[in-house]
């Protein structure tokens, strides 16, 4: 049988590889042994190994050990490209033929003056053409017009990677840190941003609901200037009142999430995807449009009634700690008394429980050896763990049977509650000792 040369093209991580494949025009798999030090840099590092036919003919630049071609071996094998969204579900992709410019969106602080300005030397901005600039509120504004259109179609948007990856013309930007993580924003970003974070979605705002659509504030402060666009698309400027963290951060999390994405796959421009959507509209996205707000609303009014219960919790919790430590404090001096007597208590408790433990042990080693009976054994063994039990138990129920007569009030409460543990007066007693005793010093 005639055998083919397949070679292994040079790289700096290995040396000239051959395989030797057998004439199957149909199909045939090719299978490549790679030293164990090129797998690793394979496994961590993303050099390529180039695989070439007999011809001459680039093959794959999989980076994987099994690769499979179907047909003709000359033909470029096929690579499964896809996307993970943040459900779960795999999106099919279609690879560019020439890759964009490489993204760089790591969180990290401005250099450029622009947004974060040492000394008092203000910045220099470089003005933008007229004609530019007119062309780009244009494309905002083809954006914002349709902010609620990609909405309702947010699951053909979410099923399409060409749809997903349709970049948006809107910059958002932070205080400090400039337009890291904000930078080409992608139209599956804004719908599973809207789709995902509750407070994107404003609702009860101006007798209206509203979608944000611009980010820019301070994320130490919080003080923020978010652009808003209703259904009407009206565009508005406000100072959102939930907390800043929770707008900006999922939205740059989600955006660099697929910055490699961005750079290899095709996509769709918004007018494209405007007309995909408008030929296969059936007529009832305002119907549905409406029953999905009012189901995030619905969330967003359960999540206030949880943060207020908690809120309420917290301001109670903090309440019954200042009546507590004002308690205790009146109570301080035979607290101190009680607390040394409940410390010589429990080291003669372990001193007998260690003697009992011990005597134990003498017991059963007598038994193994042959010195004593089983029944003899038993007699013994039996009473010996009763009391190690009971001295277990009184030593551990100690400190809530005496503070319980010392502080009746707090401790014999007629619902059955308890207002304070022991563990926490033991706490209030060995700070006051710690306190007063570095006065002292």
């Amino acid at each position: 049988m005639q055998k083919k040369l397949l070679r292994v093209a040079d790289n700096r991580y290995f040396k000239k590889n051959f395989v030797y494949l057998p004439p199957d025009e149909k199909e045939e798999r090719i299978y490549v042994k790679l030293p164990t030090s090129l797998k690793n840099a394979l496994n961590n590092n993303p050099p390529y190994a180039v695989f070439f036919s007999d011809k001459g003919h680039r093959v794959s630049h999989l980076r994987h050990r099994t690769f499979r071609c179907t047909g003709n071996r000359n033909r470029m094998m096929k690579q499964i490209h896809q996307i993970t969204l943040l459900s779960g579900r795999e999106l099919l992709c279609y690879p560019k033929v020439e890759l964009s410019q490489p993204i760089d969106n790591r969180m990290k602080l401005d250099t450029t003056g622009q947004y974060l300005s040492v000394g008092r030397r203000k910045p220099v901005v470089k003005p933008i053409p007229p004609e530019l600039e007119e062309q780009r509120k244009q494309a905002v504004k083809f954006f914002t017009d349709r902010a609620f259109f990609f909405l309702d179609h947010r699951e053909k948007i979410l099923n399409d990677s060409r749809m997903f990856l349709a970049p948006v013309p809107v910059q958002s930007g932070l205080a400090y840190i400039g337009t890291s993580g904000f930078r080409r924003p992608t139209l599956g970003v804004y719908v599973e941003w809207w789709m995902t974070c509750i407070p994107a979605i404003i609702s009860r705002l101006h007798n209206d609901t509203w979608l944000v659509y611009y980010i820019a504030g301070s994320p130490l402060s919080g003080m923020n200037c978010c652009g808003i666009v209703n259904a009407n698309g009206e565009c508005r400027s406000e100072n959102l009142p939930n907390p800043f963290r929770a707008i900006w951060g999922p939205f740059t999390n989600i955006n660099t999430r697929y910055d490699e994405a961005k750079v290899r796959y095709e996509a769709y421009s918004l007018e494209e995807v405007v007309k995909l959507l408008e030929a296969n509209d059936k007529g009832d996205s305002l119907t549905e449009r409406k029953l999905y707000l009012l189901q995030r609303e619905n969330q967003v009014l359960r999540q206030e009634i949880l943060d207020t219960r908690e809120a309420d919790a917290k301001a109670m919790e903090k309440m019954r700690v200042t009546l507590l430590n004002a308690h205790l404090e009146c109570k301080r001096e035979a607290l101190t008394n009680w607390y040394a007597d409940y410390c010589r208590k429990q080291e003669e408790g372990k001193e007998v429980l260690e003697s009992l433990n011990l005597q134990k042990q003498q017991l059963k080693q007598q038994f193994r050896h042959g010195e004593i009976t089983r029944m003899f054994y038993q007699h013994k063994l039996t009473p010996l763990k009763k009391r190690i039990f009971n001295l277990q138990q009184e030593l551990e129920c100690m400190a809530k049977k005496e503070l319980s007569e010392l502080l009746p009030e707090l401790f014999n409460r007629p619902d059955d509650t308890e207002f304070i543990t022991s563990d926490e007066v033991v706490e209030f007693v060995k700070k006051g000792t710690a306190a007063e005793q570095s006065h002292q010093k």
